[in-house]
């Protein structure tokens, strides 16, 4: 499952202009596909499944440091691997997979400073066996990045076919790093769907974890503010959302929907600066937040993409196992395609 990687970079160019419907020359080459990608303020991060993680300033000069992973992605017999990755102002979060069976799995979050680490884990291991009673094990964690702020919470683990490990309780305990104060406690059991760095939103649990259907906004002192409005079923659906001036984007299976319109099939979404950016197909595609014009910004050479927007505009990691390009494009350029507010 582990796979050998290794990153080859070039001179990262600054993009003074480029035609909305053309690539621009990359920012870097890697000689592996991206597993995650995440961006908060000017920079990137970028990471391999086996935990190969870089992060770039793409604002400036695309300076590149590699973040230390954690050992057990480091150990040449371990099978651990990369999952997702969050990004923020001066902290990132990983969450790892150790599958070596079809019998089992186990994750693990790990936070760190920026730029080089180290990670360390926090809490325990959650997952589900197939070959012990209880099947599950360990309380899932609930991660979302926006603002330059990490949030986090342990949330009960669904993970496993018979019963639900960790149950929810009364209340719920909120980790941010990067944001003052450092944790707070609301009432109820929830999930984070998105933050700012100033609110929460989130998602509402039952008893084994799973989603209600309510959504709730809170500040970060535990204040309930006014939540926009979400149908029922978008919110259990929903798992990646980005709370915006504008109001709530949230991604499903089935699209991206936003402050009174949704986008059908949309994928890899990333919103900053009041724009959304995704794929459909091949095609990258933007919008304002605040409604108006959908249109097509570039066409990928290939349907295998990753995407992520920050203040430097938006980053693009296309290509194969064996080779691939990461992309900026700025603001400038993707604004000529929409049409003036």
């Amino acid at each position: 499952m582990r796979v050998k990687v290794a990153a080859t970079f070039v001179a990262a160019v600054v993009v003074a202009s480029a035609h909305a419907s053309t690539l621009p020359p990359p920012s870097f080459r890697l000689a592996w596909f991206p597993s995650a990608i995440a961006a908060a303020g000017p920079r990137v991060a970028i990471a391999s499944a086996d935990c190969t993680i870089l992060v770039a300033t793409l604002a400036g000069n695309s300076k590149r440091v590699a973040v230390r992973a954690p050992r057990q992605c480091r150990d040449n017999e371990s099978d651990v691997a990369l999952w997702d990755l969050w990004l923020g102002r001066a902290a990132l979060a990983i969450t790892t997979i150790d599958a070596p069976s079809p019998h089992g799995e186990s994750y693990a979050l790990w936070t760190g400073p920026l730029p080089r680490g180290p990670l360390r884990q926090q809490g325990d291991d959650w997952g589900w066996t197939d070959s012990d009673e209880p099947h599950t094990f360990g309380c899932a964690w609930s991660i979302a990045a926006g603002g330059g702020v990490i949030a986090s919470a342990h949330v009960p683990n669904t993970l496993g076919p018979y019963e639900t490990a960790c149950p929810a309780g009364p209340s719920s305990k909120i980790m941010l790093s990067g944001a003052a104060p450092a944790q707070l406690t609301v009432a109820g059991s929830w999930s984070i769907l998105a933050t700012d760095g100033k609110r929460l939103a989130l998602a509402r649990l039952d008893q084994v974890g799973r989603e209600t259907g309510e959504l709730a906004v809170f500040d970060l002192h535990g204040k309930r503010l006014a939540a926009p409005k979400l149908a029922p079923a978008v919110v259990k659906s929903a798992f990646k959302g980005w709370l915006a001036p504008e109001g709530l984007v949230v991604e499903t299976g089935r699209g991206v929907s936003g402050p009174g319109w949704t986008v059908s099939g949309g994928r890899a979404a990333t919103v900053a600066e009041g724009r959304l950016l995704y794929l459909k197909g091949r095609t990258v595609r933007v919008r304002r937040l605040r409604g108006g014009a959908d249109r097509a910004l570039l066409k990928l050479p290939t349907s295998r993409a990753l995407l992520a927007a920050g203040s430097f505009g938006l980053a693009i990691a296309t290509g194969t196992d064996e080779s691939s390009r990461v992309f900026r494009v700025p603001w400038r350029t993707i604004d000529r395609t929409l049409p003036r507010r």
